[in-house]
């Protein structure tokens, strides 16, 4: 997600709590021995660690992040908790703080790219590499499991990954961000699925029966790139942070918008704090878009989809053009294309659009709510939106006498047959319609559910069908008929964001 948040924000924070007693040591009794019954007890918190209740003001015990409501109960033997992530906490601020500084200086990875002959380019249905930018053979029934910002090793993100993978799904990509700071050790537990301590399990990214791809987030590049490079691509089996699949209808294209998201120094220091860009992809990506994908030949009919991490497009926030600009200088005038994206933690379907100054033609698809606590938003702007997902699944305290309303988790699912491709958005659903219980690991919801055509004649991507389930969406215009209309939109200024603190909505 975002460009982190303001670490002088917290910092500021820690210390009024300080200053006003608000962090401090008090004697309790705190000795019940399960989660829900120390929470029961008033000024108790439980520690999923050490499996122990303590008093929330004590700072003598060893849990980082205490269990701080009962609804989180449930995820305590997962190797982390919604709840850990909820930076206005002093003890969540003060982890964001400490991994960021700890990991901005760590060595910047060497950009991993494809050896020669090695093309990047793979057939869809196949999975076998390409050496032609025209290749790609028919599929049919062809399933994708697509899911951003899920990497938080939380017993919520366990539930999205377990129902992707009763898909049985051919392909499997993350659309990158593991939390807190993408470290190694971040990877083993958060996508590799390995224990974090003796009461505490890791949760596994689930792997596509024929591709597992994980690509580049921010929070990959603030620990400097070397937990994806080197602990997930071991697990993926990838070489590179992006790829083309194809069929004879079809491009999937990975795009690296994660790599330049910050500005870095001369000896490698990320400027995560004020130095966020707006994502380019690196010019290796860009020189591999126009000369061996051939992204912008005009004679190539075939539809495209992109995934990036990064939005080109937001209704809640700013957005990202970096990519966005370069591909313009790529595709072919006019050219229209399906963009599924994260890092804003939403779900947002938007309208046809095509940006100003741009001379392409998108429809822009949010699905970062693959795992990180997806807190509540309100559009800044309605005229690019469709349709947004606002129910709340928990209200999480902040120990400050507020809380916030946490939505629900859920990933995207493709289905290319032949030249349709079919998405549904899914989200888990609360276990026996109780959300204190958790997620559900086998019940699920089609929020919403579109068809694309891709016209091989005109090279034209046609929205053929669209349904949004108005009793569980928030839905701005009409969620029966897919709108052909082009609507010309602008991306969101900074100056129309007024006093909104874009950093507690965790953009990242």
């Amino acid at each position: 997600g975002l460009g982190l948040f303001s670490l002088d924000l917290m910092g500021e924070k820690l210390a009024h709590d300080m200053e006003h007693g608000l962090v401090r040591y008090v004697t309790r009794a705190c000795s019940k021995t399960s989660c829900q019954s120390c929470l029961a007890q008033e000024g108790c918190r439980w520690c999923p660690a050490t499996q122990s209740c303590h008093d929330k003001l004590s700072i003598m015990d060893k849990c980082d992040i205490p269990i701080n409501s009962a609804g989180q109960c449930w995820g305590e033997r997962c190797a982390y908790q919604l709840g850990d992530f909820l930076n206005r906490r002093p003890n969540d601020a003060g982890q964001w703080i400490k991994q960021t500084m700890d990991s901005i200086a760590s060595p910047l990875a060497p950009f991993p790219t494809y050896p020669s002959p090695v093309t990047g380019m793979f057939d869809l249905a196949t999975g076998l590499a390409l050496s032609d930018h025209m290749g790609g053979g028919a599929v049919h029934g062809y399933t994708i499991a697509a899911m951003a910002d899920w990497g938080t090793g939380t017993c919520e993100a366990r539930s999205v990954a377990r129902l992707a993978a009763s898909e049985d799904p051919d392909m499997t990509v993350h659309l990158g961000d593991v939390y807190f700071v993408a470290t190694d050790e971040q990877f083993r537990t958060n996508f590799c699925g390995l224990q974090r301590n003796p009461t505490q399990e890791g949760v596994a990214f689930p792997k596509g029966k024929q591709v597992t791809f994980a690509m580049m987030g921010n929070h990959e590049l603030i620990s400097g790139g070397a937990g994806l490079y080197y602990t997930a691509f071991p697990y993926t089996g990838q070489q590179a942070t992006y790829a083309a699949w194809q069929s004879d209808s079809w491009r999937i294209v990975a795009l690296d918008t994660g790599r330049l998201s910050y500005r870095t120094d001369i000896e490698g220091i990320r400027e995560v704090e004020v130095g966020e860009t707006d994502a380019p992809m690196p010019s290796v990506v860009v020189e591999w878009l126009t000369d061996i994908v051939r992204l912008g030949d005009p004679e190539d009919k075939r539809g495209i989809l992109l995934l990036s991490h990064h939005q080109p497009y937001d209704a809640f926030s700013t957005a990202y053009l970096g990519a966005a600009n370069q591909l313009n200088k790529i595709l072919p005038k006019g050219k229209q294309v399906v963009w599924l994206f994260g890092h804003n933690h939403a779900l947002a379907i938007y309208k046809k659009m095509q940006l100003r100054n741009l001379d392409y033609v998108m429809y822009p698809r949010l699905i970062g709510h693959g795992g990180f606590p997806n807190i509540m938003q309100k559009p800044k702007r309605t005229d690019g939106l469709v349709a947004y997902d606002e129910r709340t699944y928990q209200s999480i305290p902040d120990d400050d006498g507020r809380s916030q309303s946490i939505g629900y988790n859920g990933y995207a699912k493709i289905v290319i047959n032949g030249n349709d491709l079919e998405i549904s958005y899914i989200t888990a659903d609360c276990v026996n319609a109780n959300c204190d219980s958790g997620l559900s690991e086998v019940q699920s919801t089609t929020v919403a559910r579109e068809r694309f055509t891709s016209d091989l004649a005109t090279g034209d991507v046609v929205q053929a069908a669209l349904s949004l389930d108005e009793s569980l969406l928030t839905v701005l215009t009409n969620g029966t008929e897919p709108d052909d209309d082009v609507a010309s939109v602008s991306c969101l200024s900074q100056s129309e964001l007024g006093h909104y603190n874009a950093a507690l909505n965790h953009f990242d």
